[in-house]
């Protein structure tokens, strides 16, 4: 919202007050004749023609402020009349019940403070010069006689015997209808200030929230030409990879003839060297397809227990190699489940992977699976270097690899979490883990029975 808008809604917001001061204002008239009424009924000398003509007038002109307000177009002169008007009232109210003696003094500071409120800077002063000098001029004609004054309370002595107490009634309402303009006017002046600050800040954040989503956009324009530009490389890459494995698997096959051990020891470093290549690439492609939401399910009925299974086939070696002892806990009757085999088997061979390479020689590997309720649910727990507590809100992120598995210099490339948590996530399940650093890493996935995956 602009500064425009601002000042467009302050006169909104003022027209709304213009039309609650004539609410305010039949309420006070209401109020003024319950209780004339019920002083007249308890013997109070009130001059009720005098009041009920005063209480008319304003009434009327009420009515007519009204329809002006509720018109969204009055003349400019129409709110200041009011003020004059309610002061004239209030004034003839005063009179008619007592003069210096009246009850209804308080509603002198009532306007004032309503006015400076409703209306603008400059009506403030008037009402209190208008109030002020209404209030004064009533208590200078009584006293002098130029003005009956109207002795409402039967055997009580006239104020106006006492020159010094008229002097210092006089001295204390004009004292109060100054500071309560003073104040008024000062609080409603800061909030007025503090709203056009407000405003001000408004706008620059509105500036800040289109810069920042120009840049937003760009930024995603960017990553979808980085995606773009891995998943043409990568295909580029894969094929003549491809072609270097199975030409390096001849060699050292002998198909092309004999080699001799040194030569076969120096093809299989670079055969491996190749694999890790294409497992790279394969990486890169899997997480441009997941990005790009060409990353294609094939879902089946599958038990979930026949690809861990298979898996643990496929990395036995590796263990036996590192001198883990793995620790296989699978319960009985697991039902199957619609998954898609292949992707659901990369996912949890990122898991275990990641659970071998990270684990020292002779360290410890826990694999769990069961049911709990609906969800099938699969923890894998290894006693390997663990992730620092300052980097576990990036475990998921695209390339991400801890600081203590850098240093210990091991192969990846930080993608392997992110496309298990896509695959698990597109079964419709959760995963989550818990690690501390040089103690080990639990993984936790579940996955419901019978979520519909489509």
């Amino acid at each position: 919202m602009r500064v425009t808008e601002i000042i467009q809604l302050e006169q909104e917001e003022k027209r709304k007050r213009l039309i609650w001061s004539v609410t305010v204002r039949f309420v006070v008239i209401f109020i003024v004749l319950i209780l004339v009424l019920l002083g007249y009924v308890l013997g109070l000398r009130f001059e009720l023609p005098g009041i009920l003509t005063a209480v008319t007038i304003v009434f009327l002109y009420n009515i007519v402020s009204h329809y002006f307000y509720a018109q969204k177009h009055h003349p400019v002169f129409w709110p200041y009349l009011g003020i004059v008007l309610d002061m004239a009232v209030i004034t003839l109210v005063v009179h008619y019940t007592g003069g210096i003696a009246s009850v209804f003094l308080p509603l002198y500071l009532l306007q004032i403070v309503g006015t400076n409120v409703h209306f603008s800077k400059s009506a403030g002063p008037l009402n209190f010069l208008v109030g002020g000098g209404a209030f004064v001029g009533l208590l200078v004609a009584e006293y002098h006689g130029a003005i009956p004054v109207v002795q409402v309370w039967p055997g009580v002595t006239s104020m106006y015997n006492y020159p010094e107490l008229v002097i210092m009634v006089a001295f204390t309402m004009v004292l109060l209808m100054g500071v309560s303009t003073y104040r008024s006017g000062y609080v409603v002046s800061s909030l007025q200030k503090v709203e056009r600050k407000l405003a001000g800040v408004n706008d620059e954040l509105v500036e800040m929230n289109k810069s920042f989503i120009t840049a937003n956009k760009r930024l995603r324009e960017l990553d979808q030409l980085k995606t773009e530009f891995i998943s043409v490389a990568s295909h580029q890459l894969r094929t003549p990879l491809s072609a270097i494995k199975w030409v390096l698997k001849m060699i050292m096959d002998g198909d092309v003839g004999p080699i001799s051990k040194d030569q076969k020891d120096l093809l299989k470093k670079g055969y491996q060297s190749n694999e890790r290549m294409i497992s790279l690439i394969n990486d890169l492609l899997n997480v441009s397809r997941i990005e790009e939401e060409r990353f294609q399910y094939r879902f089946v009925d599958a038990s979930l227990i026949d690809i861990i299974d298979r898996l643990l086939d496929e990395t036995k070696m590796m263990m036996d190699k590192k001198s883990i002892f793995f620790e296989r806990k699978v319960e009985h009757h697991i039902p199957l489940m619609r998954l898609d085999p292949q992707k659901m088997h990369l996912a949890v061979q990122n898991l275990l992977d990641n659970a071998i390479k990270y684990t020292p020689n002779g360290g410890k590997i826990q694999l769990k699976v069961y049911r709990d309720k609906d969800d099938v649910v699969c923890t894998i727990q290894d006693s390997g270097v663990g992730i620092p507590d300052d980097q576990k809100d990036r475990v998921f992120s695209k390339f991400f690899r801890g600081d203590n598995v850098i240093r210990m210099q091991t192969q990846g490339t930080g993608l392997g979490l992110f496309i298990s948590r896509s695959i698990i996530e597109k079964h419709k399940g959760t995963i989550s883990f818990e690690s501390q650093e040089g103690k080990g890493t639990s993984f936790t996935f579940r996955v419901p029975i019978n979520a519909d995956r489509q």
